[in-house]
């Protein structure tokens, strides 16, 4: 018989990294010392992070595959929610294609369920196998791979500082006032703040004002040739401003760095920041046709799901929906959560929202779940799933008030990894 469980003992973590180094070779190293490492990092965090929990799928006393489980706080339209995150879903090589990653995702969704949590996120290794699970996608990621003079040049740099792990809570400080004023943002958890200290290559450097930090900057160099020392990248690891003016120094800083770094790698969310940059070509040459310069790579990643939909729905209590005046009939499709797979009955009068027992309606919107929570995540708007066959309307001449009514100003982002 099959059971999940929570793992408890240090015995069970070596099994459980045992299953890790052979399911993510490319991440890891299949070495002692790794395997050594792995096992004090999960043992402490099972001792010491309440906000992280191990949990492993067994069969009689084999392990057959295991989840790591965060519990993280997200902006939602400016108000701090719960939401759950599930990292490290590994099945055993001797048992793959029996099912156990699904069984794994099952038990993560009644986790959050029981702690009243209404959605959760994760980092997909398939994106379409998460898909027919229900999860939506998320904010796409821009590559940039840039010259550091495409930073531009400001007037000042004088307010830059290295920091260490001293000045942790003033970084922390600084994250969260962001996150608290961006909408799809997770909260920074000590342990996730911690680790950029525990990484010998990493590099921090922060915008200080009177002790107060504005924005910072995590960075490593990255060699680009065995046989010339003195070519390197920049990668950014965070890249955290607060004000045009914080954003104006940590870009001469990097300006400044044309002398020793041949490419900048960051990677963002922010759709526009070309136009802050100067020049945003990669140096590959590519032409797109007509003309159209090779500057980023899009890639997908974070993904979210609704496990609650009555649930999140009444988180949004206090948030307007564009001042609209309708009434939907929200017919949604989840083929694994029952609860969900429902009709609801949703009025919104002068914007704000209501969940009500009634018959009559304006519209009926049909949606699955996965195109459901990237809607109401503000990835995605009505329109566009319409007009690729993902939202089905029992009334086209709705189909204005309806892309109104879900219309996000504010697309999400998130600089979370787990």
């Amino acid at each position: 018989m099959r059971i999940v469980k929570k793992l408890m003992q240090e015995e069970e973590i070596v099994k459980y990294v045992n299953i890790v180094m052979a399911a993510y070779p490319g991440a890891v190293e299949a070495t002692q010392q790794t395997q050594e490492r792995l096992i004090s990092v999960f043992a402490h965090n099972m001792s010491n992070e309440p906000s992280i929990n191990y949990y492993g799928l067994w069969e009689d006393d084999n392990l057959l595959g295991c989840m790591r489980i965060h519990d993280f706080e997200m902006n939602l339209f400016s108000k701090i929610i719960p939401i759950g995150g599930v990292g490290q879903v590994a099945v055993d090589l001797l048992h793959k294609k029996e099912r156990v990653a699904k069984q794994l995702i099952d038990y993560f969704y009644e986790i959050f369920l029981e702690k009243n949590v209404h959605i959760v996120a994760l980092y997909p290794f398939r994106p379409d196998f998460y898909k027919k699970m229900g999860f939506g996608y998320g904010p796409i990621m821009h590559q940039y791979f840039i010259e550091p003079s495409s930073f531009p040049k400001g007037p000042t740099k004088q307010h830059i500082k290295y920091c260490n792990a001293q000045h942790q809570q003033q970084l922390a400080d600084c994250y969260n006032r962001i996150a608290r004023k961006k909408h799809g943002m997770f909260l920074k958890t000590t342990s996730e703040l911690s680790t950029i200290f525990k990484n010998p290559q990493n590099y921090i450097i922060a915008v200080a004002k009177d002790e107060t930090v504005e924005g910072y900057v995590v960075f490593s160099f990255k060699r680009q040739s065995d046989s010339n020392f003195m070519l390197n990248n920049l990668v950014i690891k965070e890249f955290i401003y607060e004000t045009p003016e914080a954003l104006l120094e940590l870009s001469t800083f990097i300006n400044s760095q044309a002398d020793q770094v041949q490419r900048i790698e960051w990677n963002t969310q922010d759709n526009n920041i070309h136009f802050f940059l100067g020049d945003v070509r990669n140096g590959s040459n590519h032409l797109i046709p007509s003309v159209y310069h090779a500057s980023s790579i899009a890639g997908i990643g974070l993904m979210y799901r609704i496990i609650n939909i009555k649930g999140f729905l009444q988180e949004l209590k206090t948030h307007n929906f564009n001042n609209s005046h309708l009434t939907v009939k929200l017919t949604v499709s989840d083929s694994l959560i029952a609860e969900n797979n429902q009709s609801f009955m949703l009025k919104v009068v002068e914007g704000y929202l209501e969940i009500l027992e009634m018959e009559s309606y304006d519209v009926e919107m049909l949606i699955d779940i996965a195109e459901l929570s990237s809607l109401m995540m503000g990835v995605v708007t009505v329109q566009e799933l319409f007009m690729l066959g993902k939202v089905k309307l029992s009334d086209k001449r709705y189909l204005q008030a309806l892309h109104k009514l879900f219309f996000v100003h504010e697309k999400p982002m998130c600089m979370t990894a787990f």
